[in-house]
């Protein structure tokens, strides 16, 4: 199975988690049998750490989607944004590009070129501070944390 195989696999279930219905192992296990496939270990992975992190993606979303206020996105711009994210601050083998333009596509696919701008853009906006250095997965700023705690003792 390819990366964006596995990557539309997790896309389509943070997409059906976007309904709220149960926990993240549940949605797997009811999409993978409703489908009969074997979901990939990428997808399974990569769904769980956005609902694991899904406060701060949300934040992120809030904060670079100027042009609408959160609750009048989308469920596909929802996840699409949602997996990006996640995949720039937490997936190290991806570039970044790689994730902005599968969000962008996976977009195309079910919603439309003007969601897709819209995508694109607050990817854009996140891009530009990620690459200055303003945004940083929690986890590192945590350790961050942890060290310079270490060095004051």
């Amino acid at each position: 199975m390819t990366r964006r195989e596995a990557r539309q696999q997790a896309f389509e279930v943070i997409f059906e988690k976007s309904f709220g219905a149960g926990s993240v192992e549940s949605i797997l296990q009811t999409a993978s049998a409703a489908r009969d496939i074997e979901l990939s270990d990428y997808a399974r992975s990569t769904a769980t750490g956005v609902f694991e992190h899904v406060e701060e993606l949300d934040g992120y979303i809030a904060q670079y989607s100027r042009a609408r206020s959160f609750r009048r996105l989308s469920k596909v711009v929802l996840a699409a944004l949602r997996l990006a994210m996640y995949e720039i601050l937490y997936v190290d083998d991806l570039e970044p590009r790689i994730s902005i333009n599968e969000a962008i596509e996976l977009t195309k696919t079910f919603s439309g070129k003007d969601e897709a701008g819209f995508v694109n853009g607050v990817l854009g906006g996140f891009m530009k501070a990620y690459g200055a250095g303003e945004i940083q997965p929690r986890a590192a700023v945590t350790e961050a944390a942890a060290a310079d705690e270490e060095t004051a003792q």
